[in-house]
């Protein structure tokens, strides 16, 4: 009809004048006009399939491309033939529909139509999602830039799974999304999964759009990846488009905190703001609400008589009801490791009445962002650093505070200039952990060498190895470990004869923070938390002027050491010192920061890849970790990670 005809070239000239007026060019632009540019190495038949109309970047060559707009609206004369026969086109699509696929060539994930540019205009008019086309791929020449790494990805992705459509700009993201649906880039995928691939991604890309995806800084593949990972694709294959929307709709917001890597925001100290005095109605409510016990559950992976990190926890759990007497409930679910475990766990807690979900590793948080999206009631924290999450809180203690002053005190007790230092996984805030205690070691001893070994390395006897380099003061781990009583931990030296005696310890005081995460809930402090930092994770990262840390050192220290550490602590407190102030330098001689910069900023502290200039060792590789460790640090590792790796082998338990 001329009347559609008359619509969509007016839309299509606004179009033109916008484009002019940003300085953009108006029309779709010609892959010849391209290629003269780059080059390209020849031409790969593809063959017929469906292809997202969103991708038709412009024309194989240039002919009749001034005859649309960039979106490929029409803009000729109403009265002209090119008017007529879009007008009988769009006529007969609405009583038969498309009959012959179009003809495009595919050049880095973008299609340019050589026959067709009529149905392609009249198409996007409608609205509709897809075309069918008849594709040639043009192989572009050998580069090295990322995106042609990417594509290059990409190309080894569709030869396994033929699914136009699922862009992405990072490396390694089509070897991860194979990862979560349980394949790999190398062996064709079985067509049901393809099928139910192409599916949900149908479904997932209109609702991504419909909710304001193309507003977002986040490709589309990237965000479906994000999807699949929260509620892993056998949850999700058969869903309905109805269905798919609303779970996209129940987790919109980690779309917008996951765009451009994440914007994360550090709450290093706890709120001291109050509330406003409340009208009096409002008072009785407020009143009758804190009159209810406030419920807690704590989801537990593992179990306090076998992880010293959960009976930290276990123990922080115990004494925050100790604090808050009746006025809090608490209970704790052990061993909930497993997807089904975890999630009876959460279901018992929301069916108790549960006003807060506390889950205690990194590990927990794909399970925790589920169970916020399937139970949006309570509120949910999650005891890590730095994940972009919306629906899930993270909270960590800087720990790298308490090590500094070790660092200090084992420096003092060292007698050869040489300390030891076995960290667990190199996961964000580890590294910082040990700069840290060789920041505070330097201090007392401009010669000392800290030895840095690894908890998670497979095969690898540190023990030898420190003994072997003559070190006899060493920072362990930072808890008891139930299954290994006699193991020592903390700050410990190792004796001539080859006992060991402890020295000091960093501690947590999960109870204290616990309280204080529990009295901002319930005097609105976090939802006014969230409020002034809209479209950001949160993450609580409170150290020990909030009273979550300390440390405890030996009764049978010499006095001038406990002194030292007194005064140390005492100017971290203060904010007088500071290990991240002021000239820093790496392994190598490299200059971090000058003499008379400021502190390090909480991100650049807490996801720190760096080792200072006088640690021996260096971050591991993920192929020389543990299982454990290649999970913690697929989480929120600071080294480079292969995905399928963790992500295959997790799929196949």
């Amino acid at each position: 009809m001329l009347e559609d005809y008359a619509k969509a070239r007016k839309l299509g000239l606004k179009q033109v004048d916008r484009d002019i007026s940003d300085g953009h060019y108006p029309y779709p632009p010609a892959l010849d006009d391209i290629l003269k540019n780059q080059g390209y190495q020849g031409e790969v038949p593809i063959g017929l399939t469906e292809i997202d109309l969103s991708l038709i970047a412009g024309t194989k060559t240039r002919g009749r491309q001034n005859m649309f707009s960039s979106g490929f609206l029409p803009i000729a004369e109403a009265s002209s033939e090119f008017a007529m026969k879009w007008s009988e086109l769009i006529d007969s699509q609405r009583a038969e529909g498309l009959r012959d696929p179009i003809v495009v060539y595919e050049y880095l994930q973008r299609f340019y139509v050589q026959e067709g540019n009529k149905r392609v205009s009249v198409s996007r008019y409608l609205g509709m999602p897809t075309i069918l086309a008849n594709i040639t791929r043009v192989t572009p020449m050998p580069s090295d830039e990322k995106g042609l790494r990417v594509y290059h990805e990409f190309t080894r992705f569709y030869r396994v799974c033929p699914i136009y459509g699922i862009t992405s700009s990072e490396e390694g993201f089509y070897a991860r999304l194979a990862a979560l649906l349980g394949q790999d880039l190398e062996t064709p995928w079985p067509d049901e999964v393809v099928r139910d691939l192409r599916s949900l991604f149908d479904g997932f890309s209109a609702a991504f759009r419909a909710h304001g995806g193309d507003a977002l800084d986040l490709q589309v593949g990237d965000a479906l990846a994000h999807y699949v990972s929260i509620f892993g694709f056998d949850h999700l294959r058969g869903l309905s488009p109805r269905e798919v929307d609303a779970q996209v709709g129940k987790i919109w917001g980690e779309f917008v905190v996951t765009q451009g890597q994440g914007a994360r925001a550090y709450l290093e100290d706890p709120s001291l703001e109050g509330t406003k005095p409340l009208p009096k109605l409002k008072n009785l409510a407020k009143k009758a609400v804190l009159a209810k016990p406030f419920r807690v559950a704590f989801v537990y992976d593992r179990n306090p008589l076998s992880s010293g990190w959960i009976s930290l926890h276990e123990r922080g759990r115990e004494k925050l009801e100790e604090r808050l007497g009746g006025t809090v409930a608490t209970r704790a679910f052990t061993d909930r490791s497993s997807d089904a475990a975890f999630d009876q766990a959460v279901d018992e807690a929301v069916s108790d009445g549960a006003d807060l979900i506390v889950t205690c590793a990194p590990t927990q948080m794909r399970q925790t962002l589920r169970a916020a999206a399937e139970h949006p009631g309570p509120d949910y924290l999650n005891c890590s650093v730095s994940l972009s999450h919306s629906a899930v809180r993270g909270f960590y203690g800087r720990m790298y505070e308490a090590k500094f002053l070790l660092g200090a005190l084992a420096a003092s007790l060292a007698g050869h200039h040489r300390l030891g230092y076995v960290a667990e996984s190199p996961v964000f805030s580890t590294v910082a952990e040990i700069n840290a205690f060789a920041i505070g070691a330097a201090m007392v001893d401009p010669y000392v060498t800290v030895y840095l070994k690894w908890f998670s390395t497979k095969d690898y006897d540190w023990r030898r190895e420190l003994r072997d380099e003559g070190v006899h003061i060493i920072s362990g781990r930072d808890y008891a470990n139930p299954l290994a009583p006699r193991e020592s931990w903390g700050l410990y030296r190792v004796e001539d004869d080859g006992s060991e005696t402890h020295l000091a310890e960093p501690v947590w005081k999960w109870g204290r923070y616990y309280e204080l995460l529990v009295r901002s809930i319930r005097n609105d402090t976090w939802k006014r938390e969230g409020e002034k930092i809209p479209g950001q994770s949160l993450n609580y990262w409170w150290g020990m002027s909030a009273g979550v840390l300390d440390v405890r050192l030996s009764d049978q220290l010499p006095r001038g050491q406990r002194m030292l550490v007194d005064v140390l602590r005492q100017s971290v407190l203060s904010g007088r010192v500071h290990p991240f102030t002021g000239e820093l330098r790496a392994q190598g001689g490299d200059v971090v920061q000058g003499p008379e910069a400021g502190r390090l900023t909480s991100e650049q502290i807490v996801r720190m890849r760096w080792l200072n200039e006088n640690v021996v060792g260096r971050l591991p590789e993920q192929r020389e970790l543990d299982r454990d460790g290649k999970v913690e640090v697929e989480v929120a590792g600071v080294i480079p990670v292969d995905p399928a790796t963790v992500l295959l082998r997790d799929t196949a338990r």
